[in-house]
C-alpha cells in the first residue's frame, strides 16, 4: 500500500497485479509505505478502511480517493500457477510443479483448498464484506496503460514502470468443463472485473 498526503490518493496493492513494481517506481514520492511481510504490503480494502484510513485522519480530514487494480480472474490464478511452479518452492506443499493448470484450478475450486492453490480470492481483497463497496478507481490490470495515466496525472509527473518480481512468461491452458465451473463459482470476481475501468476517468 502506498498513500500520498500531497495527492490524497492510497494504492492498495492486490496481490499479482504489478504491486512491487508500482512500489519500486513510486515509493520515493510516497508518505506511507507498507512493505514487506504480504499480510502487510497487501492490506485489503477493509483493513485499509478499518484501520489505516482511520490513522491517516489524524492529519486529514477528508480521507484520500484509493485506487487498485483486478486481473482478469483466470490470468489472476494463471499468474499464481506459474510463479508457484518456481524452483524455491520444489518439494513443498505449495508447488506446481508436475501438476497441470486444470489441477491447480480445480484444488482452488475445491474445499478446503490444498496448500498450492490457497491463494486467496481478489473479491475479497478489494470488496469490504460489511458495506459492499471497494475502492474508487478500480482498473483492469489490462489496461495498465490507462492507470499509469491515471497516476500520472494524480501525482503529476511521469510514471515508467518496471518488470519486477514477475511469474515466468508460458502460456497456459484450461479446459472447458474447468472454466465453466471457475466462472459460475467465482462469479462476483468475474462481475468485479467486468466493472472494473479501462479508461482513465475525466
Amino acid at each position: 500500500m502506498l498513500y500520498f498526503r500531497k495527492h490524497a490518493l492510497v494504492i492498495l496493492a492486490t496481490p499479482k497485479t504489478g504491486s512491487s513494481a508500482l512500489e519500486q517506481a513510486l515509493m520515493p514520492l510516497a508518505d506511507i509505505v507498507l512493505q514487506g511481510h504480504p499480510d502487510i504490503k497487501h492490506c485489503t480494502f477493509q483493513r485499509y478502511k478499518w484501520r489505516m484510513e482511520k490513522f491517516i485522519q489524524i492529519f486529514e480530514d477528508t480521507p484520500p480517493a484509493t485506487t487498485a487494480l483486478i486481473r482478469h480472474p483466470q490470468d489472476w490464478l494463471s499468474s499464481w500457477f506459474r510463479f508457484r511452479h518456481g524452483a524455491w518452492l520444489t518439494g513443498t506443499p505449495r508447488s506446481t510443479r508436475g501438476l497441470s493448470f486444470d489441477q491447480f484450478v480445480e484444488g482452488y475450486l475445491s474445499q478446503p483448498q490444498p496448500a498450492y492453490a490457497a491463494v486467496g480470492r481478489q473479491s475479497k481483497f478489494l470488496i469490504h464484506p460489511q458495506t459492499d463497496t471497494t475502492v474508487d478507481h478500480l482498473f483492469r490490470y489490462d489496461a495498465m496503460p490507462a492507470f499509469v495515466a491515471f497516476l500520472e496525472a494524480r501525482l503529476g509527473q511521469p510514471v515508467a514502470l518496471d518488470r519486477v518480481n514477475a511469474s515466468p512468461d508460458w502460456e497456459v491452458s484450461l479446459s472447458p468443463e474447468v472454466q465453466a465451473r471457475l466462472e459460475a463459482q467465482f462469479a462476483q470476481d468475474y462481475a468485479l472485473y467486468d466493472a472494473a475501468l479501462v479508461a482513465a476517468p475525466a
